[in-house]
């Protein structure tokens, strides 16, 4: 669809139309990058009640991107975009409430909706959710729905996930010690490149946890780890 089509349509009224013009505008693809512009056709979508609008404009509020910076109308455009059922809105506002300075700590508050982001398809909302459940902050601790909801990530390619249950697996941590599904679990997730797994089976073959000592094995995984930016491998390569 051209340019020219979506233009027409959103000016036309079309919510769905103007929110693919706020995201043009946002990354500036195929027009001059306009945050402000942006901010304006999600605002017409939004008017609209749409979702995805609300939330993209929660989040321009949140970070002061093209619009006056304002957590609390953030957090007003993320519940409204939320109570409509839209599962980034629902990982935005619990991370409102765990993470960013200038909202004040809320793990309760939290711990809903990225369990509701969760139970809405949402990867992220999920592992939030398990791990606030491995540590029992925001619920009490309930490290059985942790290790589930650990594994569903990573069978879906989440490989925080991964590393998490690899270190449970490890360490006999609400399921049985099984160093094998560990080293199964950071393999898969180290073949799909994610920097943190590799450093883990570096540190495994230096010690003999799991798999045979290795020295030459753990400085490749090092090795593969820091050409992926990670600092604990690049230290462990200078300690070697």
């Amino acid at each position: 669809m051209s340019f020219e089509t979506v233009l027409e349509a959103a000016r036309g009224g079309d919510p769905d139309a103007q929110v693919a013009m706020g995201y043009l505008f946002y990354k500036g693809e195929g027009v001059t990058q306009d945050r402000r512009e942006a901010a304006r056709w999600f605002g017409l979508a939004a008017d609209q009640g749409n979702a995805e609008a609300l939330c993209n404009l929660g989040h321009m509020r949140a970070h002061g991107s093209g619009i006056r910076l304002d957590l609390q109308k953030a957090m007003e455009l993320y519940l409204k975009s939320a109570e409509l059922g839209y599962p980034q809105a629902m990982f935005n506002l619990g991370f409102m409430y765990t993470d960013v300075e200038g909202v004040e700590q809320n793990w309760v508050e939290g711990y809903r909706w990225y369990r509701a982001s969760a139970d809405a398809g949402n990867l992220m909302g999920l592992y939030r959710a398990s791990v606030m459940e491995e540590e029992g902050r925001g619920i009490p601790q309930d490290v059985g729905r942790a290790v589930e909801g650990y594994r569903i990530c990573a069978e879906n390619g989440y490989h925080r996930a991964s590393v998490r249950l690899a270190s449970m697996y490890l360490e006999g941590r609400g399921v049985g010690k099984d160093d094998r599904k560990a080293v199964s679990l950071l393999t898969k997730a180290a073949g799909d490149g994610y920097p943190e797994a590799m450093y883990m089976l570096g540190k495994m073959s230096l010690d003999g946890n799991g798999m045979v000592r290795s020295v030459n094995n753990a400085r490749n995984w090092f090795r593969k780890a820091a050409a992926r930016g990670s600092k604990e491998a690049e230290e462990a390569l200078k300690n070697l």
